[in-house]
């Protein structure tokens, strides 16, 4: 059983890679399987379907990825600069082992069975909601300086989910100093004291 759950869990890695690199609708199970190096009717054996994939790599992407960031939003004995600062950093940093899973997340989540789609969708949605409320609660107390709360929320996810479209590794710069420079740079948006 732990090994036919390890196997399962390879698979989705392997479908992320791919799915990543070509697109959800563009990989078939034949190219899955072959590149999990199994036949094609095995791939059944630990999946019901391809969505069913696709669900377990947004799930991965989404779920335990936001839950593990929102702390850092609620870290107690921090400033708020410092807590925006800690939320940058992890997403950054957290988001490495991820990255392939984060980004089939935001491109081809439109692929899931209705159940699933309105499943994640809830979880996207509570996460960007609870760092607009971050926010907001920081303009109301005046340690932010920023027209719209809302707008900034989602300003700030977008840089941050963006990082993995243009960072190459290695590259010029390591996932430590892009996020060092992000977190300066969103303390800048927000009207943020320097650390």
């Amino acid at each position: 059983m732990v090994a036919a759950v390890r196997r399962a869990d390879e698979i989705v890695e392997i479908a992320s890679r791919l799915f990543y690199e070509r697109g959800y609708q563009s990989v078939s199970t034949r190219a899955l399987a072959q590149a999990a190096g199994i036949q094609g009717g095995s791939l059944y054996h630990h999946f019901a379907s391809k969505e069913e994939i696709l669900y377990r790599i947004v799930q991965y992407g989404s779920a335990e990825f936001f839950a593990g960031l929102l702390p850092h939003l609620e870290a107690a004995g921090a400033s708020y600069p410092e807590r925006l600062d800690r939320f940058v950093r992890a997403y950054i940093t957290d988001a490495q082992p991820r990255r392939y899973a984060i980004a089939v997340l935001f491109r081809d989540m439109a692929h899931l069975s209705p159940a699933h789609f309105v499943e994640l969708q809830a979880v996207r949605r509570h996460f960007q909601q609870r760092v607009q409320r971050f926010l907001a609660e920081r303009v109301a107390a005046r340690q932010f300086h920023i027209p719209d709360a809302k707008l900034a929320g989602i300003a700030i996810l977008d840089l941050l989910k963006g990082v993995d479209a243009w960072m190459r590794e290695p590259g010029r710069l390591g996932r430590r100093q892009v996020a060092d420079t992000y977190s300066i740079l969103i303390r800048q948006l927000m009207g943020a004291p320097p650390s």
